[in-house]
This record gives structure tokens, sequence and C-alpha cells, in this order.
């Protein structure tokens, strides 16, 4: 039944459509990382391997803008938390309101244990580095690395916890707060990851080394990943997982090309082994992305595979380049050529105003025509959010999402409010819609 205004049906619709909402959301998330990894970051990975990166045949693409709220360069604490929170925050600001009132900001590795899920992060920097801190930590400074452990430990508390030791974490104060704590590769792989519930791997001292030099008795992102993966699937409701290559960024400072090509080819092997684990699941979303781009890197020349490039860099810092998404699963079709790096929380979640489908803050006319523009089709990937129920089909029970949130939400000037769409209007305008593909086929 459509909407009709005034109707006693609008509370039991209401609640329909809260629980369809709350249902579409993708069981597992793995949300990774590559941190400082650019466009040509990727390209010039491809070019030495001679053969494209894994998430490169991804089926939806996009480019991601990066600026933080004080600077249009960001640090990974602010484009962590962006990523993690949708919302945008100063430089060195861990998941906290600033500017603003400081409160603590809800994180996706946070929705998904409100929920009940299992969640995990895993990095290649020492674990109270800025990426996986913004995802299970609320700190006014990304280096009150003692601080996020804390919050870790005695907060949040991550089934998983997978990354560089010290800087913070210790082996004494993960195993009083209930965790079981390995420190190589050969402890973790040893591991009953069928009974196993919260694990900290704490490996070395510092950033793991790169993989150019050899990780010695210390695990690669992809086993340290494998390994999360084959504990958090444990949940029968789902998880949460956060993997990041922290030190494609490192390379990046260095302006290294070969050790920033060494850590791009392990992140995409590391995306294949959870491609390959996703493989045949309709429940699963898998988002490759980076917090930023670093060194400002350009290609001048592909020399072949097994070579590397000719390359120049621009800087020793972070720039303020777009950075590429790549998406797989449910949810994955929300992804657009252009988006913020804000723009990700809502589209796991569905934590905006129900029926905002443009994202503009309000509920009018350009939601109702996203609908209409998809109308009857599966999966699209042209209209953003043109699927709001996530259930792969654009039909009535979508558009009843936006008539029954009709005007909800601040109207963009000079927009006024608009009375809503009786239903002979919109059967009216689906007349017109269909007719019109029928004519123009």
């Amino acid at each position: 039944m459509l909407y009709r205004p005034g109707s006693i049906s609008v509370t039991i619709l209401t609640c329909v459509l809260a629980a369809s909402i709350a249902s579409a959301q993708p069981k597992n998330v793995i949300f990774m990382i590559g941190d400082g990894m650019g466009p040509n970051q990727v390209a010039a990975a491809g070019m030495f391997t001679g053969a494209p990166m894994s998430f490169e045949s991804l089926p939806y693409q996009g480019l991601v803008t990066t600026y933080a709220a004080n600077a249009a360069i960001t640090d990974s604490a602010a484009a962590a938390t962006a990523l993690a929170t949708g919302q945008k925050v100063n430089n060195s600001v861990i998941s906290l309101a600033l500017p603003g009132d400081g409160s603590e900001l809800t994180t996706l590795l946070e929705h998904y244990q409100a929920m009940g899920r299992d969640t995990g992060l895993v990095t290649t920097t020492y674990m109270t580095h800025a990426t996986p801190a913004s995802f299970g930590a609320h700190e006014t400074s990304r280096y009150n690395t003692t601080q996020i452990a804390g919050d870790y430990l005695n907060q949040t508390q991550p089934s998983v916890l997978f990354g560089g030791g010290a800087n913070g974490m210790s082996v004494a104060a993960a195993q009083s707060a209930g965790y079981n704590v390995v420190t190589d590769a050969a402890g973790m792989l040893a591991l009953n990851t069928n009974t196993e519930t919260f694990v900290s791997g704490q490996f070395g001292t510092t950033h793991l080394p790169y993989e150019v030099d050899g990780l010695g008795a210390l695990p690669h992102l992809s086993q340290m990943t494998t390994t999360a993966l084959d504990i958090l699937d444990n949940d029968p409701d789902g998880f949460f997982l956060m993997v990041e290559s922290g030190k494609i960024d490192h390379a990046g400072h260095n302006n290294d090309i070969i050790r920033n090509i060494g850590e791009t080819i392990e992140f995409s092997n590391t995306v294949q082994s959870v491609l390959d684990w996703a493989a045949g699941r309709d429940d699963t979303l898998v988002l490759v992305t980076a917090d930023h781009e670093t060194g400002g890197l350009n290609i001048l020349a592909d020399n072949g595979p097994g070579n590397y490039p000719s390359v120049s860099w621009s800087t020793t810092g972070h720039s303020a380049a777009n950075v590429p998404v790549y998406a797989f699963g449910a949810h994955a079709n929300f992804i657009t050529p252009l988006m913020n790096n804000t723009d990700f929380f809502d589209l796991i979640t569905l934590a905006g105003i129900p029926g905002d489908l443009n994202l503009d803050g309000f509920v009018g006319i350009s939601d109702l025509g996203i609908v209409l523009g998809s109308w009857n089709q599966s999966a699209p990937a042209a209209e953003f959010r043109a699927d709001p129920t996530g259930d792969g089909f654009v039909g009535l029970a979508d558009l009843n999402i936006v008539l029954g949130n009709w005007n909800a939400g601040t109207p963009p000037p000079p927009a006024a409010n608009i009375p809503a769409p009786t239903s002979a209007g919109i059967l009216l305008g689906l007349g017109w819609t269909l007719c019109l593909r029928r004519h123009t086929k």
C-alpha cells in the first residue's frame, strides 16, 4: 500500500520501514584502507606486476575527497575519523566532535558492536596508530597512545587487535583485559580460531617491517587478515573488520617507490584473500579505499613488468589528491563516481534520514526522482541510494520510504516544503516514466 497522508497506517509503516532499514545493513563489513594509497600508487604497482591489483576488478568504483575540518590536506587521524564516523574533525583528533562539543563520535566498529556483532582491527602500523585508533578509540590527540590502548582494552574491546606492539600496548594489560596475546606469526597461526574470542596480536615493538625487507618471525598483512576473519566469522550475527596497510604511507613519506609498490602488492594480496572468503555471499560488504594520498606521486614511464616505473614525487607529506574507492557486495551499489570520506558511515548503516536518497538533508522531489529514474531495476549502479531497502530491486518498498518521510529534514534553499504527492499522482508519474522508457528504447 502506498503511503497516504493522514492515514492510520503511517505509524505502522514507519515501524516497518525502520525494521527494514536495520535488517538491510550488511551482515559483515570488511573496511580495507591503503594508508597513503592514491590512484598513482595503484597504477605503479600494476606496472611492476604486469597485472591490475585485485581490487581493480571490483564492480563499483569511484573517487573520494579527503580534506579535514580545519585543513585542505588531512592527516590520518582526521581522515580515518571521517571514514569511521561520517563526521569531519580537525587534524590529529581521534573520533571526537572537534570542532564541536568534544563528545565521542560513534564509530562503525561501535555501531556494529551495539548490534551484538564481533569486531576487529588489523594493521601493519603499531596498534595504537591513528587509523585503527579512529575506529576503536576517542582521544583529543592521535599521540595519546597510552590512552588509545586503554580505550581498546577497557572501552570498545574489539575481539581482534592485530598490529605492531608497544606504543601504549602491553602484554600484561591485554591479558588483564581478557585477551589471549600472541607475539609472532607462529603463535598467531597456531590459534584455534574456532574457539578464540579475544585476541591481541602484539607483533614487535613498533610498525611491522616493509614487505621487501622481510618480516622475519612476524606475520604478513594477508595472514593477519585471514586469521581475523576465521575468528570473527564464528559470530552468527555478523562482524565488522577494519584492515589497514599502513606502510604504503610510510614509503610515500620517504619517496621510496620500491617499498611503496611492495606494500601495495601485499595489500592487493590481502584484498584477494578477503574476496576469496566473501565469494558467493550476498550479506557482506567489502570496501577498499585510502585515507589520503602520500608523496604526490607522478608516474613518468612504465618500464614493463618486473621493472619499477620511473616516477617523481612532489612532497614528502600528504597531498590533497582524491583517492580511489572500490566496492563489492551488499550496499556496494551505493558507491558514486565522486564521494566524500564522510559518506561511508551512512552508506553502510543507512543512518541518515530515511528517504533522503541524495543526502542533501531533506526528503523531497529530487529523492522521488531517484526512485522513479531507476524504477523496476535490479541493483542500479547509476543512482545513489535508489534502493534504500537494500534488497537489490527498486520498487514500491523503496518508494514508500521516500513517501513515508516526505518533507523530513531541512529543505536546502531556495526550496520550500512541497505537499506529499497523492497515490494517483505517483501512479501517474510512474506511468509517464514507464511510457517514456518504452518509447526511448
